[in-house]
């Protein structure tokens, strides 16, 4: 179907078990935006539909399209996704999403909710006091913040914006805005001059870097904001920076040559948010080596083929009737019967359990390995079932978290937080 490539032939696999497990939310009729069954953040929403674009674009093949096509939402749509409003971050993963499917699809209409969202982001989070710290992204509306995730998003967003607009003034603006957000960015050392780790954030009373490491999306995210503004300045300092900063990651965080979170040592746990981390930081690798020279573009692909080499051989299972493997979910049981392969949290392993958060990273980093030029072949490059309708639950679907008791009243339920009880309807 694929030529032989061993990659995309997982990445099919793997997005058909993750669409049959986890699409779509059996509620998903209650949200302004798509939603997958398990994934409880707004924001993890908008960032898989990009794995799922790069995946048709590097394997030549249009399978669930309609669940890309579907995901379209104008501004107004997203805003109402939580009140007051969402914060910048969350709908920047939106914007470079739809830039996305806008740049393999050519669907004007994502384009320009993509070139709303950043300019509502912009408007609204811009720090316009440039003796503030030089400026920046506020992280949401409460202005108390500045991190590191929002800056790279709106420099990778602006520059992916630059390349898919035509009109010159509009080209201006963005590329006044991404320098703003380059000089932010090094001004206030968010890169470390010694490691060329990235920071989380910065300390806003005294404009220096927070000295928090290890979190992959940051350098992720950055090296493909600037791998985009390589394709629109073709300035090879860009690269130079990329590199070292994707060098940084590839050594400090990884272990025997395969990335980890920084949740990933000892016995911790990464949260549902972290989860997806590593899977953004490989699909920006990719974008990297992309535009890179050979010889850096090989040292990447050799370092996310050890990481899918280890994936596949250490933490993935295969659901059968007697080994089910330990599928979580957020609301109920699913439309489908569970199927696989399906990973868990560290690409190093054991697997222990999977939920739609870890399984989007491995397919990031299955997609990411899929070879230049590969083409697809047979009726199954365009494979797009129906979407099931959404179905109410009740509490009898048991859709509350273990720890949390489910609520019925109307025709409705809501789940009471572990201190409380359900009370004739009412958590009290």
């Amino acid at each position: 179907m694929f030529g032989g490539d061993e990659a995309a032939y997982w990445a099919c696999r793997t997005e058909y078990a993750f669409q049959q497990n986890w699409w779509p939310s059996p509620i998903a009729g209650l949200f302004s935006y798509q939603t997958w069954n398990g994934f409880d953040g707004f924001w993890r929403n908008g960032a898989v539909l990009e794995v799922l674009t790069n995946f048709m674009a590097f394997a030549n093949n249009s399978r669930y399209i309609s669940v890309v096509h579907s995901s379209y939402r104008n501004l107004s749509q997203l805003l109402r996704a939580y009140g007051p409003q969402p914060s910048y971050d969350d709908m920047a993963w939106y914007g470079l999403s739809f830039a996305r499917i806008a740049e393999v699809l050519g669907d004007s209409s994502f384009l320009s909710s993509a070139q709303q969202i950043y300019d509502w982001n912009w408007k609204n989070g811009w720090d316009t006091n440039m003796s503030n710290c030089h400026g920046g992204m506020w992280f949401d509306q409460q202005v108390n913040a500045k991190q590191t995730i929002t800056n790279v998003q709106m420099l990778q967003l602006g520059a992916r914006l630059y390349h898919l607009t035509s009109s010159r003034s509009r080209r201006q603006e963005l590329m006044s805005r991404v320098n703003l957000t380059m000089g932010f960015l090094a001004k206030n050392f968010v890169i470390n001059p010694l490691t060329f780790q990235i920071a989380d954030g910065i300390n806003i009373n005294n404009c220096t870097p927070n000295h928090v490491y290890g979190i992959t999306c940051n350098s992720g995210v950055f090296l493909g904001g600037l791998a985009e503004l390589y394709k629109a300045t073709n300035q090879t300092s860009l690269l130079n920076v990329a590199h070292m900063i994707a060098n940084a990651t590839m050594t400090l965080s990884s272990k025997h040559g395969v990335l980890m979170e920084y949740c990933d040592l000892r016995n911790q746990t990464c949260d549902d948010d972290a989860k997806m981390f590593k899977g953004i930081f490989v699909r920006n690798l990719r974008y990297l080596a992309d535009v890179s020279n050979q010889a850096h573009a090989k040292l990447y692909r050799g370092y996310l083929a050890t990481n899918m080499r280890s994936l596949l051989s250490k933490s993935i299972c295969e659901p059968t009737v007697k080994k089910p493997c330990n599928i979580s979910y957020q609301d109920g049981r699913p439309f489908h019967n569970s199927t696989g392969p399906v990973f868990g949290t560290r690409w190093f392993g054991p697997f222990s359990f999977s939920s739609p958060m870890q399984d989007t990273s491995a397919l990031e980093l299955l997609v990411a390995n899929i070879a230049q030029g590969t083409r697809c072949h047979g009726d199954g490059c365009a494979y797009d079932p129906p979407t099931p309708p959404p179905r109410p639950l009740t509490c009898q679907d048991h859709p509350c978290p273990a720890d949390e008791a489910c609520c019925a009243y109307s025709d409705y339920y809501t789940c009471c937080t572990p201190d409380q009880k359900c009370v004739k309807g009412i958590c009290e």
